[in-house]
Parts: structure tokens; sequence; C-alpha cells
């Protein structure tokens, strides 16, 4: 099968979960299929062309929005047809609204709808635009979870044979050295976003620190910020084995986020032998399964509770790593390859 692998949305660096996606997803999808990547100048030179892998560059910068998403809905239609694409697989929400080939699109989630606040109003507007026309006139939508599924299908009106909620793979690991670190630490990664839900967890660490005095809480992914605590650290962006390192080496790795449409950081901690407690909303839920403590997103003294728990008994902490191991080693992109692969076959079949 010859598919079409749209990722013009793809910055690098820059789009968070849906890079980790497309990177882990895409040599899978190649195994046994043509793969013909259409992508933006400067994503181009960060994949390798292989025998089942083309690489064709539109002349855009996904940077600039608004040349991206002309791109996607004029010259991406015209090299499908020109390249006798048999599916076209868009994985960044939204998709060509005009194709001459079936399309199937992956809407991670609608963090637009249910939280405004993160976005412009402009970009509420323009986001509802391309993810309901994306949705109307695709194939088959995919999703990251039943969660996002269900919300697709109750904001969108989209029929639920039209939704496959399909769970990611647990992002490669990578190898990590055990330091003792000079105090024990807290761990979150968690972006600069109101519904991120940081607010919870910086009062639950006050409450914990009043008892415990030598515990940090140290934080990546916001940027550097002034912290009202010598024991709050802002560690702004970190390289691929800085995060494989602060995962290791963490006491517990703690998730507050209100909603996700999927929450790579709780599988990443897991994978690197980091007990978690995560808020059990939105997709948070069925990602942590059984591998995690879950806790009602805003109530502080759940976090807290399970925290000292886990503090206190080197035993809950040992039962808690392990089955967070399971639950990563349950999660594999070969399973997820092979789930898009029989949605894209169906779209192909229409």
């Amino acid at each position: 099968m010859k598919i079409g692998i749209n990722i013009l949305y793809l910055i690098p660096g820059k789009v968070g979960g849906t890079e980790t996606y497309a990177r882990e997803l895409i040599p899978h999808l190649a195994k046994d299929n043509q793969l013909i990547l259409y992508c933006g100048k400067e994503t181009a030179l960060t994949f390798t062309p292989s025998k089942n892998i083309e690489i064709v560059t539109l002349p855009i910068y996904s940077r600039n929005r608004s040349s991206r998403l002309l791109a996607e809905q004029t010259i991406l239609p015209l090299l499908c047809k020109k390249n006798n694409i048999d599916v076209l697989f868009s994985l960044g929400y939204s998709s060509p609204f005009i194709h001459p080939c079936p399309a199937v699109v992956t809407i991670h989630d609608l963090n637009w709808y249910y939280h405004p606040e993160d976005f412009s109003i402009s970009s509420r507007i323009m986001w509802q635009i391309l993810t309901r026309l994306s949705a109307m006139t695709a194939s088959h939508i995919i999703t990251d979870s039943q969660s996002s599924a269900i919300s697709i299908h109750q904001v969108f009106g989209t029929p639920v044979s039209k939704i496959t909620p399909i769970l990611h793979g647990t992002p490669a690991t990578i190898k990590t050295i055990h330091s003792k670190p000079k105090n024990p630490y807290i761990f979150t990664v968690i972006a600069n976003y109101p519904h991120k839900n940081l607010k919870t967890l910086l009062r639950a660490f006050d409450k914990i620190s009043q008892s415990i005095h030598k515990l940090d809480l140290i934080i990546c992914g916001l940027g550097k910020q002034p912290s009202s605590s010598d024991r709050i650290k802002y560690l702004g962006y970190v390289s691929r084995k800085q995060l494989a390192s602060l995962y290791h080496n963490a006491s517990i790795f703690v998730f507050p986020s209100a909603y996700e449409g999927f929450g790579y950081p709780v599988l990443e901690a897991m994978s690197y032998g980091a007990p978690v407690v995560s808020s059990r909303a939105s997709s948070l839920q069925e990602v942590v399964g059984d591998g995690g403590i879950l806790v009602d997103p805003y109530d502080i003294d759940s976090y807290v509770v399970a925290i000292i728990k886990l503090l206190d008994s080197p035993r809950e902490r040992a039962k808690w790593v392990k089955l967070g191991k399971l639950r990563a080693s349950e999660l594999k992109w070969e399973d997820t390859a092979k789930s898009t692969l029989d949605k894209l076959r169906k779209a192909n079949s229409l």
C-alpha cells in the first residue's frame, strides 16, 4: 500500500507529543508499505529516506501557519494525485478537505474546546474550523484514547463508527546512570498552559514540605521561572539525556494535568522506574491503567496523601515501580501501527 503521510504540522522540537507520535509510528508503518512523507522545509532534513520512505518537501516552512494550512489544502492534494497515493494519513489534527484518495486523520484531542483559556480567539476559531471540517471530510478518524473518541462524537456529532481510539506505544528509552541526588525530589514535566494544573502540585508540595524538609520539586518544560523557594527548581527545557536521568533518579513523578489527549510523560516516568501519581482526568486513566496512583486533578489532599505514602514506604514505592514498568511494557508501537494500518487498509478499500 502506498501511504501519503501528512506531517506538515511538524515543527521539530515545538509540537510536543504529536512529534513523538510521528517519529515513533512512521518507522513501524514503513515496514511493509511504501510511505511518502509530505513535510515542510525545516522538517525534511530530520527524517532519513530509505527503501520504503520517500520524503517530499513542500515549498513552505511549517512554522508559518498560514502558509502551511494553505499548502495543506492546495498543494498536498495535487501531490497525492501525482504520486498515486492509495490513502492519505494526516497525523496532526487537520487534513485536506478535498482529496483525490481516501483520507484518514488523527485528531488527538479537542483542547481548544475544553480549555479555550489556552488559545487566542483567532486560534480557537481556526482550530474549530480545521478539526470540524477535517472530521467531516475524512474517511476515518483516529484518536488517542476512548476519552477523546467520546469528545469528538459529542462535540462534532461524528458517528461513533467513524472514530477509532488507538493507544500509543511507550516512547523509546535511552540508557541512564543512577546517581543519588543531593535531596530526594518530586519530578514533573509540564507545559506552560493553565490546564496543566501546576498550581495544584505547588500547593500540595507546600503542604508536604512543612513536614518533610529535605525534599525538592523539579519542574521541566516551562522555561526558566522565578521560584518562591530554593526547594522548587525550574529547569526549563533539557536534553533527552538529561530528561532520562531526571526521570530515573526521581523519588516520585507527579502529573497533575486536567486534560490530555494522551499523556506521554506518565509512560516515560514508568519506563525509567519512577513511581507515578497522576491526575485521572480525560485520557490519563486509560494510559496509566493499573500502573500508577490516580487522583482527582484538583484534589490537593489526595496528592499529599499519595506522595507521602510513597515517600514513607519503600515497599509501597517498589510496588508502584514494578506496576509502572509492567504498564509501560504493555503499550507497544507495533500494536499502535498494526491497529492504524488496519484502519488505513479499510479506508483504501472503500
